[in-house]
């Protein structure tokens, strides 16, 4: 067996531990000042560019009171979207690491500061389920980190969970790698289906994603979601892409 081969064997084991092989080599480093034992710190947390008025009340795109262009030309099917903070600094660092460079261990404290906004800023929410991941793209990552985020969430705020809610049913290109919203939404249409015949009828979900740039996937979501009887569909994520000025691209 080769050394790679080696390798992927010692990080598919460590998976079922919820560990990464890079969660078990490196360190935890702050993303924002470089100290270990947090992706980021109390000092780096304090010092983040907080969301606030104004944004769009739908999807939260900043410096845009009341609708955004893109929410008042087409009608959304979540309630809404909150985040705590601004896609800048440090947070956007810690998402990067959490997300692409294997840093599993960054979840629980991810998630205590989303459940920490959510305690603060309650919305009317009785089920937590999170953004699926296709399966290839999984295997590609070893883990789901909206699916982390969302596990965390609900256990620092007592809300049920249902992890397998939503799943893939079509493979689509990173949005990260979409630039225009209209491509976004084209990329990610009737790629979300509920996951197999739940009774979800009234139910109140707090959807999970780690960044909302257009909304475009969390919209899928939800439409999935409220096509099986959802009440409502709240969108919660770590950060909100966008300037916080009048000019922000939406």
């Amino acid at each position: 067996m080769s050394l790679k081969e080696r390798l992927k064997s010692v990080d598919r084991l460590l998976s079922l531990a919820g560990r990464s092989l890079v969660d078990a080599i490196y360190p935890l480093e702050c993303a924002g000042c470089g100290k270990t034992d947090q992706i980021i710190c109390d000092r780096c947390v304090a010092a983040l560019s907080i969301l606030e008025p104004p944004f769009c009340r739908i999807c939260a795109a900043p410096g845009l009171p009341e609708l955004c262009p893109r929410c008042t030309r087409t009608p959304r099917h979540f309630d809404g979207i909150r985040a705590p903070y601004h896609h800048a600094g440090a947070i956007r660092q810690a998402i990067h690491n959490f997300k692409y460079d294997g840093i599993r261990a960054a979840a629980p404290r991810l998630g205590e500061l989303m459940a920490q906004f959510l305690l603060n800023h309650p919305l009317p929410t009785d089920v937590v389920t999170a953004v699926p991941m296709h399966p290839r793209r999984l295997r590609e990552r070893g883990y789901n980190q909206a699916g982390l985020l969302a596990h965390h969430v609900a256990e620092r705020t007592g809300l049920a969970e249902a992890p397998t809610l939503l799943q893939r049913v079509r493979h689509v290109n990173p949005q990260a790698g979409t630039a225009h919203g209209a491509e976004r939404a084209a990329n990610v249409s009737g790629s979300i289906a509920l996951s197999n015949e739940q009774n979800i009828s009234g139910a109140r979900i707090l959807l999970i994603d780690d960044v909302a740039t257009t909304g475009s996937t969390l919209d899928v979501c939800a439409q999935a979601l409220k096509s099986a009887g959802a009440q409502s569909v709240w969108g919660l994520t770590l950060a909100v892409a966008g300037a916080p000025s009048p000019a922000a691209p939406v």
